[in-house]
């Protein structure tokens, strides 16, 4: 079997294995909790860049960050984190282009989570 490197948008599927104590069924379950959570924070974070709410960003932000690292999403937890320091900072200049690159990590998350369930 080949060995899959990780890119800065892959999953650490370990980190979710030892997290689910090796059970995949359970593993299936966390992270189709985890992605319909993720969806709901983007949807979140998308209202509160439009309306420039920077409290309400940083604190989604801050949570997405929080479960991202938790389950092995360590692409989709740095760029939640990038947000939640400029949201911080008061600097939404490049919020939108944040905002972009964590529905891009997401996408590729569950088109990795829907090839490991066919």
């Amino acid at each position: 079997m080949k060995r899959q490197t990780l890119s800065p948008c892959d999953f650490d599927w370990q980190q979710l294995r030892q997290l689910a104590g090796e059970d995949s069924d359970f593993e299936n379950e966390l992270l189709a909790i985890f992605l319909n959570d993720v969806n709901s924070s983007l949807a979140s974070l998308e209202s509160a860049i439009a309306t420039k709410s920077v409290q309400t960003i940083e604190e989604v932000a801050h949570s997405l960050r929080g479960a991202s690292a938790n389950v092995g999403a360590k692409a989709l937890a740095a760029v939640a984190l990038q947000l939640e320091q400029a949201a911080r900072r008061g600097e939404m200049t490049g919020a939108h282009s944040l905002l972009r690159q964590l529905h891009t990590h997401c996408r590729r998350i569950q088109a990795q989570f829907q090839a490991r369930c066919s």
